[in-house]
C-alpha cells in the first residue's frame, strides 16, 4: 500500500504576525477534493406589510363622514422612512443570500433582520407568477396571478427551497421569489402595571376573589373585571382596525356571563358557551339556532321529556355542522352548558385564512384568480362584522391609484382630462365608501358589546343598576339595522366579499353543489366559530362603471377592474448583492467545461487554495510566537503514488439538513498531468524518473441521495500490448475479453455479459447477438470499459464514463515507478 497508492501532501501554515511558515508532510491514500459550489443561494424576498394608517392613508386615514379634517391622524415620519424598511410602504423588496443548508426558519430570521418585522409575525411562501393567457399581446392585470405556496416553519434546506439544482452552476438562474406576509394583527402596547397593581398581582387574592365562586355565570372575577374594563375603554375606538386590533378574549368571556340565561325565555342567538358533547368533552361554541318546542296534540304523554321545550343548537368551533348538538335550559341549569371558557381552552392561534382576487369575464363567463393573494389573521372572538372590517382594511392595499398609473395625460385632449378626472372621482368615492363601511362595522360591534354588558348609555335604569349583567338584551334589532346599512354601502365597493372552500376558489364547476356564499357582516357569529381551515375568502371584483354619456359600452377606466398592484420599494443594498452574485455567475461560467459541469482541475485548485484558519475552530499555534493565530494554510502535492485515487466530496451536511451535490465533474480518461498542483520543490517535479501523467482505470458512481443509493463501477479492461505500454493487464473471464473464442463456448453458458445468472434467464435468440457484440468490442482499437452493476457486467462506450454520478476516481501513472515494475509484472 505504501509503495503503490500512498502519496504525500505538503501543508504550509503562515503566521500573520511574524510571517513564520510551519511545514508538515501528511500521507494520503486518496485525495478528497471539494466541488467549488456557491456557498449560498439567493432569494428575492418581497415583504408585504399589513395595511395601516401609515401605508394606506388614502382609506384608513380618511376622516369620518361629516368630519372636516383632512386626515384622521397626524403623523410625522423621519427622512429615513423614504427608503425601506419603513411602515410607510405596503411592499418592500430585498435580496437575501442564505446558506445552502439553512432552513425556512433561518430565512425568516434573516428577513426580520432586514425589514425589522419580528420573525414570529411573518408568514412565508414561495411565489410563482402564473400567466392566465400567455398568448395575449399585453396581458392585463386580471391575466396575471402571483401564486403563493406556503412554507412550513422548518422546511428546507434553502438549496431545495430555491428549486435549483444543488451544484456550482446554480447561480446562473434568477433568484427565487419569496413572499413574506406580515401578520395583519397589531396588538395595542401594554402599559406598565402600577405599584399597587404589582402588589396585588404578587400578593394573596383579595377577599372579593376568595368569596366569589370559581365559575360565576353572572359576574366576572375581580381580576377579569379590571382587565376587561381596561379593554372596554379602548375597544372600538378611533384606532381600532386602523392602527391597533384589540383581542376581545376577556370581553367575550364577560359578554357570555352577562347574557347567561336563567330561564327559557332568555335563550338567544349568538350566545357564546362551553358545552359538553355526547362523548363528555368540552368545546367552545355558539348558539346558532333556536328550536321552538312543539306540544303533542294527543292526550298520551310524550316519551321525550324535552318535548315542548325550546332548544338551542350549538355549533362548536372548528367543527362541521354535522357535529352540532341541541340543548335545553335544563342543560344550562345542570352545568352541561357553561359560560365561555369555563371548562374549555381558547385557541392558541388566531383564525387565519387566505384571501384571493377573482375576476369573471362576462363574455365567456369564465372565472380566474389574479393578482396578489394574501393572508388575514383575525381574533377568534371577533364577530363576523368586526372581522369583515379587518378584511376590508387589508384589501385597501390594492386600491391606491398611483400618479403614473394611467400614463401621461394629453393636455391638448379635453376628453382625456375629463376621463382622468372621472377616474379620480371614482377612486375617491370608493375609498370613502370602504372607510365608512369600516367605521360602521367597528361602531356596531362596539355598541353590541357595550349593550350586551349593560354599560351603554342607551340601557335602561334597571340595566344600569346591575352592571355587566343583561340577560334580556336582544341583538336582533341591532343586527337587522346593521344588515340594512351594510347593504347600502356594499354595492358601492369594487368587489363582493364571498366565502367558499379552498377547492372552489376558482368558482363552482358545472353540476357541482354551490358552496360559495356572501360573507355575513353580522353580530351573531364569531369568526372563529364561522370560518375553519377549509374556508377561504374571495374578493369577486366587478367591472368599473361604463361611460353612459358617450354611449360606449367600455368603461372609462380602460381597465377590467379597479385593482392596482401596490408599489414595491426596493432596498438599496440589494443591488450590491445582485452585483456580487453576477460576478460569481460569470466565474462559474468560466469554470464550466464544454459539456457542462466543472473541470477536475478546478476541484484540485479548490483543494490547494489558501485557507484562513480560525482560532476558535482550527486552534493553530505559531511555533515562533508561541501563541494561537489565525494563520493562512495552503496544501501542495509533494509525492505522487502510482495509483492515484480521488474522492469527490459530493455530500454536504449540517445539523439539520443534508444534500448531495450532483455537479458534473469533467475528468480526462487519459493524460491527466498533475504537475500544476505539485510543489515547485517536490520530488514529483524534480525527479526525472517520475512521471506526473496519469490515465483513468476506474470510476465508482453513486446513484441516489444522502439517505440511500446504489454503487455502480466502471473499469477499463484492456489487453497487454506487445510494446509493454500497458504494464498490467487482466484477462476478463467472459465474452468480450482478449483472445475470446466464441466458437468454443458452451451453448448453454450465460452470455450477454451476465455472470452468475441462472440458465433459465438466458433467452436463446439473444445469444448470437450478444456474442457478435462482444467479439466486435474485443476487436476494437478503443479501450474496453466495463460497467459492473451488482452481478450484471456489460460494456459501455467511453463517452459514458464521465457522468455527474462519479464519486471515486482511480488513476494509474502512465510511466510507473521503476521499483514497482517488477512487482506489477509478476501478477497473474
Amino acid at each position: 500500500m505504501a509503495d503503490v497508492a500512498m502519496g504525500q501532501v505538503l501543508s504550509t501554515t503562515t503566521c500573520p504576525v511574524c510571517q513564520f511558515s510551519s511545514r508538515s508532510f501528511d500521507p494520503f491514500n486518496l485525495l478528497s477534493i471539494p466541488i467549488p459550489t456557491v456557498a449560498d443561494v439567493v432569494f428575492q424576498c418581497t415583504v408585504i406589510r399589513r395595511a395601516t394608517t401609515f401605508n394606506c392613508p388614502w382609506i384608513l386615514n380618511k376622516p369620518r363622514k361629516g368630519d372636516k379634517r383632512r386626515s384622521r391622524f397626524n403623523f410625522t415620519f423621519s427622512a429615513s422612512g423614504s427608503s425601506p424598511p419603513s411602515e410607510q410602504f405596503v411592499a418592500e423588496q430585498y435580496v437575501i443570500a442564505m446558506s445552502r443548508l439553512a432552513d425556512s426558519g433561518d430565512l425568516r430570521l434573516q428577513i426580520q433582520n432586514v425589514c425589522g418585522i419580528p420573525a414570529e409575525h411573518l408568514r412565508l411562501g414561495r411565489a410563482e407568477e402564473v400567466i392566465i393567457h400567455p398568448d395575449a399581446d399585453s396581458p392585463s392585470v386580471v391575466m396575471r396571478q402571483m401564486k403563493v405556496i406556503p412554507l412550513t416553519d422548518k422546511e428546507g434546506p434553502c438549496s431545495q427551497l430555491a428549486k435549483q439544482k444543488p451544484s456550482a452552476d446554480d447561480s446562473t438562474t434568477a433568484p427565487t421569489q419569496i413572499i413574506a406576509f406580515e401578520t395583519t394583527l397589531k396588538s395595542r402596547p401594554t402599559e406598565e402595571p402600577s405599584e399597587e397593581g404589582k402588589e396585588d398581582s404578587n400578593g394573596e387574592a383579595s377577599e372579593e376573589e376568595e368569596e366569589e365562586p370559581k365559575h360565576s355565570p353572572g359576574k366576572p372575577s375581580a381580576s377579569e373585571l379590571k382587565e376587561f374594563e381596561k379593554q372596554l375603554e379602548v375597544y372600538g375606538d378611533e384606532k381600532e382596525c386602523r392602527i391597533y386590533d384589540t383581542d376581545p378574549f376577556v370581553v367575550a368571556k364577560a359578554v357570555s356571563r352577562s347574557l347567561w340565561p336563567r330561564s327559557e325565555g332568555e335563550l338567544k342567538l349568538g350566545l357564546r358557551v362551553d358545552a359538553i358533547d355526547h362523548r363528555g368533552n368540552w368545546f367552545p361554541g355558539s348558539v346558532v339556532e333556536l328550536v321552538e318546542g312543539v306540544q303533542s296534540s294527543s292526550d298520551k304523554p310524550s316519551a321525550d321529556p324535552t318535548a315542548g321545550m325550546t332548544k338551542v343548537r350549538v355549533h362548536f368551533d372548528n367543527f362541521s355542522t354535522k357535529w352540532d348538538e341541541l340543548y335545553t335550559i335544563d342543560h344550562f341549569r345542570e352545568g352541561k352548558v357553561r359560560p365561555l371558557y369555563s371548562h374549555s381552552s381558547r385557541r392558541a392561534k388566531p383564525t387565519e385564512f387566505i384571501v384571493h382576487h377573482r375576476f369573471t369575464d362576462n363574455s365567456t363567463r369564465l372565472s380566474n384568480l389574479f393578482g396578489q393573494s394574501f393572508y388575514v389573521q383575525c381574533q377568534n372572538e371577533w364577530s363576523t362584522a368586526r372581522a369583515g372590517a379587518h378584511i376590508l382594511a387589508q384589501a385597501t392595499r390594492f386600491l391606491q391609484r398611483s400618479s403614473d398609473w394611467s400614463g401621461p395625460i394629453d393636455l391638448d385632449d379635453p376628453g382625456a382630462i375629463e376621463r382622468d378626472a372621472k377616474v379620480q372621482r371614482l377612486y375617491e368615492r370608493t375609498h370613502s365608501s370602504i372607510s365608512d363601511l369600516i367605521d360602521l362595522l367597528v361602531d356596531c360591534d362596539r355598541e353590541y358589546v357595550r349593550l350586551a354588558l349593560g354599560v351603554s348609555e342607551h340601557n335602561s335604569e334597571d340595566q344600569k343598576a346591575e352592571p355587566y349583567r343583561n340577560p334580556t338584551f336582544d341583538a336582533t334589532i341591532l343586527s337587522t339595522a346593521l344588515v340594512k346599512k351594510v347593504a347600502n354601502l356594499l354595492h358601492r365597493l369594487p368587489f363582493e366579499v364571498r366565502v367558499c372552500t379552498i377547492e372552489s376558489t376558482q368558482g363552482n364547476k358545472p353540476g357541482a353543489p354551490n358552496e360559495e356564499v356572501n360573507y355575513p357582516f353580522s353580530l351573531m357569529r364569531t369568526i372563529g366559530n364561522y370560518m375553519n381551515a377549509r374556508h377561504a375568502v374571495v374578493l369577486q371584483w366587478k367591472e368599473p362603471p361604463s361611460d353612459k354619456k358617450s354611449g360606449s359600452m367600455s368603461n372609462y377606466l380602460n381597465a377590467p377592474v379597479m385593482y392596482v398592484e401596490p408599489n414595491v420599494a426596493i432596498d438599496k443594498t440589494s443591488a450590491e448583492i445582485l452585483k456580487s452574485k453576477e460576478e460569481a455567475r460569470k466565474k462559474a461560467s468560466e469554470n464550466r467545461g464544454g459539456s457542462g459541469g466543472l473541470h477536475l482541475g478546478v476541484c484540485l485548485s479548490e483543494f490547494c487554495k489558501v485557507q484562513q484558519l480560525s482560532i476558535v475552530n482550527d486552534n493553530w499555534r505559531c511555533p515562533r510566537c508561541k501563541d494561537f493565530r489565525e494563520g493562512k494554510q495552503n496544501l501542495d502535492l509533494w509525492r505522487m503514488p502510482d495509483l492515484l485515487t480521488f474522492h469527490i466530496k459530493r455530500f454536504n451536511c449540517s445539523a439539520r439538513w443534508r444534500e448531495k451535490i450532483s455537479t458534473k465533474v469533467n475528468f480526462p480518461l487519459t493524460g491527466l498531468d498533475m504537475s500544476e498542483w505539485c510543489h515547485a520543490e517536490s520530488p514529483a517535479r524534480n525527479d526525472p524518473h517520475e512521471s506526473n501523467v496519469y490515465d483513468l482505470i476506474g470510476v465508482m458512481n453513486h446513484y441516489g441521495s444522502m439517505t440511500g443509493g446504489h454503487y455502480v463501477a466502471v473499469c477499463k479492461a484492456t489487453a497487454c500490448g506487445k510494446d509493454g505500454r500497458e504494464e498490467v493487464a487482466y484477462n476478463f473471464n467472459g465474452a468480450g475479453a482478449t483472445n475470446l473464442e466464441v466458437e468454443d463456448q458452451d451453448a448453454e453458458a450465460p452470455t450477454g455479459w451476465r455472470i452468475g445468472r441462472p440458465k433459465v434467464e438466458v433467452v436463446n435468440h439473444n445469444k448470437v447477438a450478444a456474442n457478435v457484440t462482444a467479439k466486435a468490442v474485443a476487436e476494437s482499437a478503443e479501450p474496453l470499459w466495463l460497467q459492473f452493476d451488482d452481478d450484471l457486467v456489460e460494456p459501455v462506450p467511453p463517452r459514458y464514463v464521465v457522468s455527474e454520478m462519479a464519486y471515486v476516481l482511480f488513476y494509474r501513472r502512465r510511466r510507473l515507478t521503476p521499483s514497482n515494475i517488477a512487482k506489477y509484472s509478476t501478477l497473474d
